[in-house]
C-alpha cells in the first residue's frame, strides 16, 4: 500500500493505476474502487471484499455525461431527482445495456477530482461484505495493506452514513437502503 496525497496521485498517469486499487474518502465514508473499464482491478476489489461476483457496484461518477451511453432510458421524474441531490449521499438504480447498476456523483472534493481525472469508478465501503464500514486511515492500513495499492491520505469531514439508494420504476421511488438522504417527490 502506497499512502499517497490527492495531489501526488494526481500526478500519475490511468496506466500507472490500471489494476490496482485505490481508498479515499468520499462525502459518506472512505472508499475503495476500481476502474469500470479495468477487469483486474475489479476483480481484486471482489476479491478484498469477499463479495459474490453476482453482486454488482456501484458506479461513481464526476457528471452523468461519463455514464449516459450505457444508461438506456432515463425518465424526467429520475432527471429530476438527479439535479435536485447531486452531487451528494444518493445512488440511483438504472437500468443499462448488460443490468441494472448504481449511480452516484459524491459531493466530495477528492472522489470528484479522482473521477474527473480518471474518469466513473466501481467503489464500495471499505470493509468485507455485510461487515461495518472503516473509516480510520490506521484500520484501513492494518487490515487492507496487502489489497489497496493507493491510499489517498488528505484530511476530509464526510458523514459516515452510507448513501440512500433508489430505483424509480414507473415514476415510483422503491427505497433499496435508507442512507443520509430522505427522497422527497
Amino acid at each position: 500500500m502506497e499512502k499517497i496525497i490527492l495531489k501526488e496521485f494526481l500526478k500519475l498517469k490511468k496506466e500507472d493505476v490500471l489494476g490496482k486499487v485505490i481508498c479515499f474518502p468520499t462525502d459518506t465514508v472512505y472508499g475503495v474502487a476500481a476502474f469500470i473499464d479495468d477487469e483486474a482491478s475489479k476483480l481484486k476489489l471482489y476479491k478484498m471484499k469477499n463479495r459474490s461476483l453476482d453482486k454488482p457496484f456501484a458506479i461513481l461518477i464526476y457528471k452523468f455525461a461519463q455514464v449516459k451511453s450505457k444508461v438506456l432510458r432515463i425518465s424526467k421524474k429520475t432527471k429530476k431527482i438527479m439535479k435536485a441531490y447531486w452531487p451528494g449521499a444518493l445512488t440511483i438504480i438504472l437500468d443499462t445495456n448488460t443490468s441494472p447498476l448504481g449511480f452516484r456523483v459524491p459531493n466530495s472534493k477528492i472522489a470528484l477530482k479522482i473521477l474527473k481525472k480518471f474518469g466513473p469508478l466501481y467503489a464500495t465501503s471499505v470493509n468485507e461484505s455485510g461487515e461495518k464500514e472503516i473509516n480510520d486511515i490506521s484500520l484501513i492500513t492494518e487490515k487492507y495493506s496487502k489489497d489497496i495499492d493507493y491510499l489517498i491520505t488528505d484530511k476530509t469531514v464526510f458523514s459516515s452514513i452510507a448513501s440512500t439508494v433508489i430505483k424509480i420504476n414507473n415514476d415510483k421511488i422503491e427505497i433499496i437502503r435508507q442512507g443520509g438522504i430522505i427522497v422527497n417527490e
